[in-house]
């Protein structure tokens, strides 16, 4: 299928998920609400299974000068007055709504799929004060569309310096990575993703064959899953730190692992576990075969808990682990309250668990 989505584009001044777009960045045209024709015929044209998403573009120098290309690592050496590069660079999540969404995931409601029962659970003071006399918990059920979550993608974009002469334009190649494979969950809608991650970063954006192998594609987006038994918190920390990653680099990374585990802590869980790959660092805890909680560290923007076979949960690759509509598993958004939320959620399905239930509760949002 072929994803449109009937959305304004950024400089509409809307608002990406709290993130303010008051005004538009780049002078280029943001992005594309369905893949491009001329895309759509280079597709016709690749046999094999994997795809690039890169484009080549003549820039101008001076646009280079002005930084107008910082942000992707391309500026101008001012010791020797020469073009240079600094590798494959994250783009940052003001470049547009795509880049925000490669940044900081995104949730798609589906309303082509049935509607499902959640739970809403809130507290009310009594009397009015709850400082006083506590609070009591309110439970509303009610239909809803189920939602799509997508977790950040952390595509990257490396400029290559093709042609430098002494004119005032340089020939550069953009290429996004990771590669892409026709044969990926929802294709069509990542490449549309990818395309327009380039567009809003750069104002060209194109599709090459591939000459990588689909192992090369995997291990990009597979995850190696790691145990680890319940002992200190300071051992669970240090173990998750001793295999080095990009989340680890990410601001008050220790702190919040810290907090994370002490959380899971409280409630006993049967094993730590640790998911890494190219893309993702994850962290988490399993409580039951069909209980597991985890996170992407690098992030931390949400906790999930999981109502799969751990068995299914282990061999699910880093693109489609959470690329399922919600009625199976909940997800805990890190506001103020979230260990609060986090610990009702658990207490009743570990209590479920142990009156020998088997399964989960109704899904929550």
């Amino acid at each position: 299928m072929t994803f449109v989505e009937h959305e304004p584009s950024v400089g509409t001044g809307l608002s990406f998920g709290g993130l303010a777009m008051g005004k538009k960045r780049f002078p280029w045209k943001s992005n594309f609400l369905k893949i491009p024709p001329k895309v759509r015929t280079e597709l016709g044209k690749i046999d094999g299974d994997m795809i690039a998403v890169a484009a080549v573009k003549s820039v101008d120098v001076a646009d280079i000068t002005r930084g107008l290309y910082s942000h992707l690592g391309l500026n101008i050496d001012l010791l020797d007055d020469a073009i240079v590069t600094d590798g494959s660079k994250q783009p940052t999540q003001d470049a547009g709504k795509w880049s925000y969404r490669n940044a900081r995931g995104w949730e798609r409601k589906r309303k082509d799929l049935s509607m499902v029962s959640k739970s809403f659970v809130w507290e009310t003071p009594n009397f009015g004060d709850a400082s006083t006399y506590g609070t009591h918990t309110h439970y509303q059920s009610r239909q809803v569309y189920q939602n799509q979550v997508f977790e950040p993608q952390g595509m990257e974009i490396e400029p290559t310096i093709l042609s430098q002469g002494t004119g005032d334009h340089v020939l550069v190649k953009f290429a996004l990575s990771p590669l892409l494979s026709r044969s990926q969950p929802e294709f069509e809608l990542m490449l549309l993703w990818a395309l327009n991650v380039l567009q809003e970063n750069t104002g060209v954006t194109g599709i090459f064959p591939s000459d990588a192998s689909k192992e090369d594609f995997l291990r990009t987006i597979e995850l190696d899953w790691d145990i680890f038994p319940p002992g200190s918190i300071d051992d669970v920390v240090a173990w998750f730190s001793s295999k080095p990653s990009k989340a680890s680099k990410a601001p008050n990374f220790e702190k919040h692992l810290r907090e994370r585990t002490t959380a899971f802590d409280k409630l006993k869980p049967e094993s730590y576990i640790r998911g890494s790959g190219q893309f993702g660092s994850y962290f988490g805890a399993k409580f039951a075969d069909d209980l597991v909680v985890f996170e992407n560290l690098k992030y931390g923007n949400a906790l999930y808990i999981l109502y799969d076979d751990w068995d299914e949960i282990s061999k699910r690759s880093r693109l489609d682990l959470l690329r399922d509509h919600d009625a199976r598993f909940d997800r805990v958004i890190h506001t103020a309250d979230w260990q609060l939320q986090f610990n009702k959620i658990m207490k009743e399905e570990i209590a479920a668990r142990r009156r020998g239930k088997g399964r989960r509760s109704p899904p929550r949002v």
